[in-house]
């Protein structure tokens, strides 16, 4: 029976941070799923990527009209017409997965979008020296963007408050130091359904071999195949997935990992390697910042949100029978 490592709930060539998916299989690529080193916050990537080109929800529409269909969601005057949902549909949903997506992902991404604009609006964000100057000259540009400028505005003014000291950082780095001196192999399977993944979780517990289940379960190309070598470090995983991954031993698997584009992964270490006789704190301090700011920052702006959300209850309206089109 394999060891679990019990961690909280990707990687290079694990499927950046996520997750996405292509990259050539006979060069084994890894797919970053989870992370992109540096950002504020994981979840802030589901806000941002809404770019709809819908103009009449943005500027408005004249009182009564429906903006040319049936409204899916309201949040207070801002609505999403049935003509808008299936824009973003036919943008950001691939063709193979338009039959089986949630449509509440699109549906709760265009809600929070507007509501955190709205937030932005109330706090005055958009009388801000620099939000005026990017507002001023996106003028030409169908007013587009101000929701998604405004949203960016109130994610940076969120964040302000965010920090680690250097004492936090150094007590990391000294109690992971070790870790940072070897290289690793992994394999994983990745889920869209926690679900089934916790079910797989309990199959490898019970000794079920990681490389069948990988073959017929996972989503990402390299069907549970090692990955190269990847250094901790490397920008590929959280800092909860490097706890995890650098403390096994070859062959044990880690527990389920939840990524923030709702993904579930499973590492198990193929291989393990020492490269380094030492490192020094200044060759990892900044890239420790960065992912202990990214994954803090997750938890202050996920909390925030959902303050703002359950403030708005009595604004929000979703009409899931107008999509039976």
């Amino acid at each position: 029976m394999k060891k679990e490592v019990k961690k909280k709930p990707v990687n290079k060539e694990p499927v950046k941070k996520e997750p996405a998916k292509k990259a050539p299989a006979n060069k084994k690529k890894w797919m970053p799923w989870a992370i992109a080193v540096g950002a504020i916050v994981v979840v802030v990537i589901v806000l941002l990527i809404w770019d709809p080109p819908f103009v009449k929800n943005i500027v408005g529409e004249p009182e009564g009209s429906d903006g040319g269909g049936k409204i899916i969601a309201r949040v207070a005057s801002s609505k999403l017409t049935l003509d808008d949902y299936q824009t973003m549909v036919a943008l950001y949903v691939p063709p193979e997965n338009q039959g089986q997506f949630d449509p509440m992902e699109i549906i709760n991404a265009w809600i929070e979008q507007e509501i955190v604009y709205q937030e932005a609006k109330k706090m005055g964000l958009e009388r801000s020296d620099t939000v005026r100057m990017a507002l001023d000259q996106l003028k030409f540009a169908y007013e587009l963007n101000r929701k998604q400028l405004l949203t960016q505005a109130w994610l940076s003014e969120e964040a302000k408050n965010i920090a680690v000291s250097s004492d936090e950082l150094r007590t990391y780095f000294n109690a992971h130091k070790e870790e940072f001196l070897y290289e690793v192999k992994i394999s994983q399977i990745v889920l869209a359904d926690p679900v089934a993944a916790a079910q797989i979780y309990q199959q490898l517990k019970q000794g079920a071999d990681f490389g069948k289940l990988a073959e017929q379960y996972t989503l990402d190309p390299l069907r549970g195949k090692p990955s190269t070598f990847l250094p901790r470090g490397s920008g590929m995983f959280t800092l909860a997935m490097e706890d995890a991954i650098f403390t096994l031993a070859p062959g044990e698997f880690t527990e389920p990992f939840i990524t923030a584009q709702g993904l579930t992964m499973i590492f198990k270490l193929a291989d393990k390697r020492k490269v380094r006789k030492d490192i020094a704190f200044e060759e990892v301090g900044a890239y420790l910042e960065a992912m202990i700011l990214n994954e803090r920052g997750e938890t202050v702006i996920s909390l925030k949100l959902d303050s703002l959300k359950s403030a708005a209850q009595s604004d929000i309206e979703i009409h899931m029978e107008n999509l039976l089109y």
